[in-house]
C-alpha cells in the first residue's frame, strides 16, 4: 500500500498543449488511486522568481530537447487530487506551444529519466482516445477547452 504524503503545500506549475493532426503530446502516468490512465500535458514546477513562460521553457528542453514557441496563454486551471498516493493542491497555467524547425516530432514513444531518476514517459494521443471514461486529459478541463478552440470558440479559463 502507498502511504499518502500530506505536504500542504501548493505546486504552480506551467505546461504545454503540442497538438499534431489530431494528437495531443503527453506524459503518461498510471494513476493508482483512480485506477485512470493520466495524460499530462509536457511542463513542471517553477523555480522561485521564474515565470512560468521562462519554466515551460525550460522544462521542455529538459525533457524533450525541444525549443518551443510559446503561442498564448491557454488557460489557467487550478486542482485539488491525489495522484499515486500523493495529495497536490496545483496551479497550472496551460499554453500552447509549437515545438521550433528541426524538432524530432516523429516519435510513438518517448522514455526519459529526470535528474532525479523518476521515469517519464512521452506519446502521442489521439484527441478521440481521451473521451473514455478511464483517460483522463489532465488538468481536469483541459480536454473541453481544446475541443472548444477547435471549434474556432475562444474560452479564456482562470
Amino acid at each position: 500500500m502507498v502511504k499518502k504524503m500530506s505536504t500542504k503545500t501548493i505546486r504552480v506549475r506551467a505546461a504545454a498543449v503540442i497538438l499534431m493532426d489530431n494528437r495531443i503530446l503527453a506524459h503518461v502516468v498510471q494513476n493508482s488511486d483512480d485506477g485512470k490512465t493520466w495524460f499530462i500535458p509536457p511542463g513542471g514546477g517553477l523555480q522561485y522568481g521564474e515565470s512560468s513562460t521562462i519554466a515551460l521553457r525550460r522544462e521542455i528542453k529538459e525533457e524533450l530537447e525541444w525549443d518551443i514557441s510559446i503561442e498564448r496563454l491557454f488557460g489557467c486551471f487550478e486542482s485539488c487530487h491525489t495522484i499515486n498516493g500523493v495529495d497536490e493542491h496545483e496551479i497550472s497555467f496551460v499554453y500552447e506551444a509549437k515545438p521550433c524547425k528541426g524538432s524530432t516530432l516523429s516519435f510513438a514513444k518517448r522514455e526519459i529519466v529526470e535528474d532525479n531518476g523518476t521515469k517519464k514517459t512521452f506519446q502521442w494521443i489521439e484527441l478521440k482516445d481521451l473521451a473514455q471514461p478511464q483517460h483522463l486529459l489532465y488538468p481536469e478541463g483541459l480536454l473541453e477547452k481544446i475541443k472548444a478552440r477547435r471549434a474556432g470558440q475562444y474560452v479564456v479559463t482562470l
